[in-house]
């Protein structure tokens, strides 16, 4: 009965949101003369101020049960994740996105997420109060009404973010040691997991020069895998 419950709730929540397909509210998005439509619904939906709904979605831990959860809102953790895997088109097709997750139990999972769509009347809100119409003679994406302006004014960090992770390269095979960034996106886990980690001997750091990086071997152990 409570899952009953839910599943109509959640029904209710998309129906006052007016969700509708990714394909019409880039249309929508463009029609504000804005660059780049796609990159700027995900960063909205990934700041927050636009509410994104799944028609399934599909939560995969390692070492635990798949949790299937329909016709409800996605967070916008798993945007931030979309963004930083760089599935955005994918996303915005109408089809299925696989987030990848860690191999450690307890670490982030594997998230499948079918059928996106978005809030119009949310992204409406949010284009009527950050796209400012231009003076007579300026063109709109002079005046700062593009998809880069508008998403650094209301989330400066997904920029940073997407540029930092996707500048990190992968462990490399006859790498003896790796630094923290290689380790979290090895395994799939954040920071403060790995300061832990570190602190209880699990990850073990081997001091190079100045620095002080962590071995390889001590990460495959953990993750029980090659990561090379």
């Amino acid at each position: 009965m409570a899952d009953k419950y839910a599943r109509s709730n959640s029904r209710e929540s998309m129906s006052a949101h007016q969700p509708v397909l990714p394909a019409k509210e880039i249309e929508l998005v463009r029609s504000r003369d804005f660059e780049k439509a796609d990159a700027l619904l995900a960063g909205f939906a990934a700041a927050g101020p636009i509410k994104t709904y799944a028609l399934v979605r599909e939560i995969r831990p390692a070492g635990g049960p798949t949790k299937v959860v329909r016709d409800a809102q996605i967070p916008a953790q798993d945007w931030e994740r979309i963004v930083a895997s760089k599935k955005i088109q994918a996303a915005l097709d109408g089809g299925t996105v696989r987030l990848e997750g860690s191999l450690l139990q307890g670490g982030t999972p594997s998230v499948l997420i079918t059928g996106i769509s978005f809030s119009e009347a949310a992204l409406i809100k949010v284009l009527d109060r950050y796209c400012v119409d231009s003076p007579v003679g300026v063109s709109k994406q002079s005046s700062g009404c593009d998809a880069h302006a508008t998403t650094k004014g209301i989330a400066p960090s997904i920029a940073a973010s997407e540029a930092k992770k996707g500048g990190v390269q992968p462990i490399r095979p006859g790498d003896l040691t790796a630094p923290v960034a290689q380790t979290e996106q090895a395994t799939g886990l954040g920071r403060t997991t790995i300061d832990k980690l570190m602190r209880d001997g699990t990850l073990v750091r081997k001091k190079v020069g100045r620095r002080t990086p962590i071995t390889v071997e001590s990460i495959e152990r953990l993750v029980g895998a090659k990561v090379a």
